[in-house]
């Protein structure tokens, strides 16, 4: 279509709720993304879990709140069901195939202890891995041999600061990563 002189023009480079991706696609971190992927990364992700929102574009931890999707509580409920409760785990999934919302409800709220445990446990693994590669960035990192060193530097304090803004608003224990 014509476009009148003078007129902005804007270029979508895909969802803005994943940081990560458009770094590693297209070299620029966007700081204003209201969102991140929650990065839980299952061995396997079944049919059952990609029914249950399983995707990066809705496991999504919120920057400025610190509120978590509920794809994230349905995915963590579960697996956390799965390991526990085979049978409750299929109780929760026909739940949601069958758009029973009570249910799934009732079931977050008596399981709330297994899911928490699990997203503060993912939270600490994740937030002790971001401080490792901080630190190898900072001992080994000449900006001079690693020119995106820098960028990445970024993504990962971006990626901490999510996480941190989740761990407090969910009322999660605090640890050494303030």
């Amino acid at each position: 279509q014509d476009v009148p002189a003078g007129s902005a023009l804007c270029m979508s480079y895909g969802d803005p709720t994943n940081p990560s991706f458009l770094l590693s696609r297209y070299g620029f971190l966007d700081q204003t993304s209201p969102a991140t992927f929650c990065k839980i990364l299952p061995k396997h992700v079944s049919e059952e879990m990609t029914n249950l929102g399983y995707a990066h574009n809705r496991m999504l931890f919120y920057k400025d709140t610190g509120d978590v999707s509920e794809e994230v509580w349905d995915i963590l409920l579960y697996m956390g069901l799965g390991e526990t409760d085979p049978n409750a785990q299929q109780q929760f999934y026909q739940a949601h195939m069958n758009s029973d919302y009570a249910t799934k409800q009732s079931m977050h709220q008596q399981y709330y202890p297994v899911t928490a445990a699990k997203l503060g446990n993912h939270i600490d693994t994740f937030l002790t891995d971001l401080q490792e590669l901080q630190n190898k960035g900072e001992q080994y990192g000449d900006p001079r041999e690693h020119p995106r060193l820098p960028l990445i530097m970024r993504h990962n304090e971006f990626v901490r600061d999510t996480f941190l803004a989740v761990r407090s608003a969910q009322g999660l224990q605090q640890n050494s990563f303030a």
